[in-house]
């Protein structure tokens, strides 16, 4: 009965935050709000952590970016895409000052409309431009020609600007 009452709470704090997302133009489905634009996909998705216990659940917040020209075919199912499948990872603890990483805690006496406030004031100002920021091919091949590659190896950032060049007859945008 508790894990019921603490996964409703995550519920609502995921949907507390999609709506004030849905303006920007983010819609969501499950752990995962996604946004689509110019033939990419940005993904804001809640994990869950295994260390979750029936009176505690853990969370984090996974920031991503799918190219869709990556994507085979290109564009392929991508408003079903995940973290998994994207090509540019972070975490929201990232942008947080001292913050590698930042779990946060649901339990039966969390205040689900506290924790979406403190959430959406962090996702809005941190991760939505962030996001935004790169939802363009030419925004990603940018971040990847400076060496940057979050949530990648370095021998796939480089398979994946040679795919785009290839794909673009040498121009990568």
């Amino acid at each position: 009965m508790v894990q019921h009452l603490i996964n409703e709470k995550l519920e609502n704090v995921i949907r507390s935050v999609g709506l004030k997302l849905k303006d920007l133009g983010f819609s969501g489905r499950g752990l995962i709000l996604r946004i689509l634009k110019d033939g990419n996909c940005g993904i804001l998705e809640f994990q869950r952590s295994t260390k979750s216990s029936p009176d505690s659940l853990l969370f984090t917040v996974n920031l991503g970016i799918v190219c869709g020209a990556l994507l085979d075919p290109p564009g392929e199912q991508l408003e079903k895409t995940r973290i998994i499948d994207a090509h540019i990872r972070q975490r929201l603890g990232v942008f947080l000052p001292d913050r590698p990483d930042k779990w946060w805690e649901i339990t039966p006496l969390t205040n689900p409309e506290v924790l979406a406030n403190e959430l959406s004031e962090l996702i809005l100002n941190l991760a939505v431009p962030y996001i935004l920021g790169l939802l363009s091919t030419v925004a990603i091949v940018s971040l990847w020609e400076s060496g940057k590659c979050p949530g990648l190896t370095d021998g796939q950032r480089l398979r994946f600007l040679a795919h785009l060049q290839k794909r673009n007859g040498n121009a990568a945008t």
